[in-house]
Order: C-alpha cells, then sequence, then structure tokens
C-alpha cells in the first residue's frame, strides 16, 4: 500500500516577514512626514527595526507612540492628525498580528482579512470624527484644554488600573461550589 503525498495550496500568500517590514515602512514614512525632530525620527525608525526582530519587544508601540509625539509637538494641522489617526492602528494592527506570524511563515492572505475589515471600519469611524472636531472646535481651544491634561491623566490611570484589575480576576483560579448530596 502507498501513501499519498498530503498538502494544500493557498491562492494569495504572502512571507511572514512581509507584515514585520510593513511596520518599518509604515514607521518610517510616518516619522519622515510627522515628526519634525531627527532624534525622534531615529528613535522611531530604531523602535520599527527591533520590532522586525523582536516583535514581543514591543518596540512597534513605541514608534506609534513617537509619531504621536510629533503630531503633539508641532503646530495644528487637520491633515498631519488624520494621518496620524491612520498610521498608528495600522502600526498597531501590524504589530498584534507579526505577535503571532512567524517570520519565516507564509500567511494566506484571506486570514488577514478579518484585521484589515476590523481596520478600515475603526477608519470609517475615526476620520470623520477627526475632521468634526476640528471644524467645530473653536480656534482658542488650545489655551482652554490645557488645563484638561491633569484630569485626562487621571482618567488614564483609572482606566489602567481596571484593565489590569479584569485581567487579574480573569487569570485568578475560580473556586467551584461544591455539590452536597
Amino acid at each position: 500500500m502507498t501513501r499519498g503525498l498530503r498538502s494544500f495550496r493557498v491562492r494569495a500568500a504572502v512571507p511572514g516577514i512581509t507584515v514585520r517590514l510593513l511596520i518599518l515602512a509604515i514607521v518610517w514614512g510616518g516619522a519622515v512626514v510627522l515628526v519634525p525632530f531627527p532624534l525622534w525620527q531615529g528613535v522611531a525608525v530604531v523602535a520599527a527595526l527591533v520590532a522586525v526582530v523582536l516583535p514581543r519587544s514591543l518596540a512597534a508601540w513605541f514608534g506609534a507612540a513617537c509619531l504621536v509625539l510629533g503630531v503633539l509637538l508641532t503646530e495644528s494641522d487637520p491633515g498631519r492628525t488624520a494621518l496620524a489617526v491612520l498610521l498608528v492602528p495600522a502600526i498597531h494592527v501590524l504589530a498584534s498580528v507579526s505577535l503571532e506570524i512567524p517570520i519565516s511563515s507564509r500567511v494566506a492572505l484571506a486570514v488577514l482579512w478579518p484585521s484589515l475589515a476590523r481596520f478600515l471600519v475603526v477608519q470609517l469611524l475615526a476620520q470623520p470624527v477627526v475632521f468634526g472636531v476640528w471644524v467645530l472646535a473653536p480656534s482658542n481651544v488650545d489655551h482652554g484644554i490645557a488645563a484638561l491634561a491633569p484630569l485626562a491623566a487621571v482618567a488614564l490611570v483609572l482606566g489602567v488600573l481596571l484593565a489590569v484589575r479584569a485581567v487579574r480576576r480573569s487569570d485568578a483560579p475560580r473556586k467551584v461550589p461544591q455539590v452536597q448530596d
């Protein structure tokens, strides 16, 4: 009895390194456009390079934070803000996917469609909000909004603490009530 070879074919696939190289390209392009300081451009690109080699280092998110820093430290511009709202979630999605895909594997493009669909839904919701805030915000909003920064920091800390508490609760062993006969 002969044993046949078992295999399957995937129509459209890319190497696993492609996802990581996309992170590098997006961070690099975003740093050139959004970050006016050469030092922070270099830090963002180095973080993206580290993310290519060691995705579990979470360096891709540091590169995304450098893009946000560049937007915050420059003059307000709706186009730059919209670009940051596009690039930072793209980096997040690609970095999350790169945590699961080995660098030497091949990835079927069909597997990436759900992540792409979620990304597009987020963009369809976020970009109009960015535009709406720019249209509706008064011209002197920069002076009054600075007082809300401590409140935003407190809200962020509370959100992180609640998230950590939820994670600890989900990881804690559950006690199963014993049934008495």
